[in-house]
């Protein structure tokens, strides 16, 4: 087993009787993240979280880093596997029925051999290679392009795989053995589709279906979301177009994923233009099986960029939604859990602008616990983080269950700080303390901004306090 040598670890842990957030950000020694792709929850209560890591294309680690991570924020163990080609697409999913294993499966096109290959290596709890496999699935003229689509795991418990080549679409189903159970071409798949995000997913478990959605791009219908209902021997059985607003006001988005809700309703998630204004919203709509809208939500952010991360949807009828407010730098992380028929019951926001450049998955942990990846891109040394959120089922308001339910920036800051709060929280005074002690700044009014550019260079407590008298304190610096 080849380990990972890592440069830094640092680590945020907040709490409460009702809650706990914690941050944990580590670093490699060389070369650069290039996605930070799952975290699934091991047998022995911990998690194990898988990333990419090379100078694209080149460098001196192209392969794939696996760090196991103590629910309490400790890294205990790491792992890297060596790559031959840069990965298309990557799946990392617990091995199902069978506790303790992992399956890392990934599409690799080697361009010297003009083949693509799915490469399949298992691992166990301890981060042990317990098996590989590879497994030709294109032989292709160099010129002609391959581009993988999806890689899931589905309720049969085979690996479906979805990819373009040579202006085809191709579904796969394979065994956890390597068996090629079925590969067919998908005809009827509109090639309007192709140059654009996707994803095929599973829409109904119970009568096993897959979706394969993408931006459209032909025609008079460019930029809707165009849908296509595929059963299990890989032919489509309906198609459909969505148009969130049918005045027009959205068109079609990207980031988008579909997952099911229940037996007759699946939750729709995507990033749309709203034409009037020019806006950009997240959105995630909740749909019956002929395609009607049940309920629906959008998010809205000052940036103008909110980019969708995941959606899961539990048992009891909960929903967790995740986005950045803004891709790339300085971006918020946001947590929003809803009900069943997607109102909002709380919302967490997350500002660490050194972490969450990239933030790209998000899983479902027991006991209520939620956690989100976040990588930075294109940076040496790179940097990974992992942000878990307990959340008590819904009993606590927000004010109660969040550590500090605003975000404030730039810190350091020159003239002007500026506050965001969740949507249910109230300010109702912001007070400023140098570091004797002595309350140097009250204000009561405008509590969106602090006016700092009078103040000496320095470090401030910064007190805020909520409606309800709950107080909370941080250290704001003036520079």
């Amino acid at each position: 087993m080849k380990k990972f040598v890592l440069l830094g670890l640092s680590l945020l842990l907040l709490g409460s009787l009702h809650a706990q957030e914690l941050v944990l950000d580590f670093q490699h020694q060389n070369g650069k993240y290039f996605n930070f792709h799952n975290i699934v929850e091991a047998s022995d209560n911990t998690l194990i979280a898988q990333c990419p890591l090379f100078e694209p294309y080149s460098g001196p680690d192209l392969g794939v880093v696996f760090y196991k991570i103590s629910m309490e924020g400790q890294l205990i163990d790491s792992l890297f596997v060596p790559l031959d080609n840069v990965p298309l697409r990557t799946l990392f999913e617990p091995v199902p029925n069978e506790s303790g294993s992992y399956l890392y499966a990934r599409f690799e096109q080697d361009k010297n051999d003009s083949i693509t290959c799915l490469k399949m290596t298992f691992i166990d709890d301890d981060l042990n290679i317990c098996n590989e496999t590879n497994i030709i699935i294109e032989d292709f003229l160099y010129d002609y392009i391959i581009t993988s689509s999806d890689l899931f795991i589905d309720a049969d418990n085979d690996i479906i795989a979805s990819y373009w080549c040579s202006q085809k679409f191709y579904m796969l189903r394979i065994g956890l053995d390597g068996t090629i159970k079925n590969r067919r071409e998908v005809e009827s798949i509109s090639a309007s589709l192709m140059i654009h995000e996707r994803h095929t997913g599973m829409y109904d478990k119970s009568s096993p279906k897959y979706y394969y959605i993408g931006r459209d791009i032909g025609g008079s219908q460019a930029n809707s979301i165009m849908a296509y209902v595929i059963d299990t021997s890989f032919q489509v059985v309906e198609n459909h177009r969505y148009y969130i607003y049918q005045n027009g006001h959205f068109s079609g988005g990207f980031h988008e994923h579909i997952i099911p809700f229940d037996d007759e309703t699946y939750l729709l998630s995507s990033r749309f233009g709203i034409f009037q204004g020019g806006e950009m919203a997240a959105c995630l709509a909740k749909f019956d099986k002929t395609h009607g809208i049940k309920a629906i939500q959008l998010f809205r952010e000052d940036t103008n960029s909110p980019s969708p991360i995941w959606t899961a949807a539990l048992s009891d009828g909960t929903v967790y939604y995740s986005y950045m407010t803004d891709t790339g730098y300085n971006n918020r992380l946001v947590l929003v859990c809803l009900d069943e028929n997607l109102n909002i019951k709380w919302t967490r926001y997350f500002l660490e602008p050194d972490m969450f450049h990239w933030a790209t998955c998000m899983t479902v942990l027991h006991d209520g616990k939620v956690a989100i990846g976040s990588y930075k891109y294109m940076e040496i040394p790179g940097s990974i983080s992992v942000v878990i959120i307990q959340d008590d089922g819904g009993n606590t308001l927000e004010m109660e269950a969040t550590i500090r339910p605003y975000l404030f920036y730039p810190n350091p800051a020159q003239n002007e700080l500026l506050l965001q709060y969740s949507p249910d929280i109230k300010p109702r005074q912001i007070e400023l303390y140098d570091l004797q002690g002595r309350l140097v700044q009250t204000q009561s009014k405008n509590l969106e901004s602090l006016n700092m550019a009078g103040l000496p260079v320095g470090t401030y407590t910064m007190r805020v306090m909520l409606e309800g008298g709950k107080v909370f304190s941080d250290k704001v610096v003036k520079e």
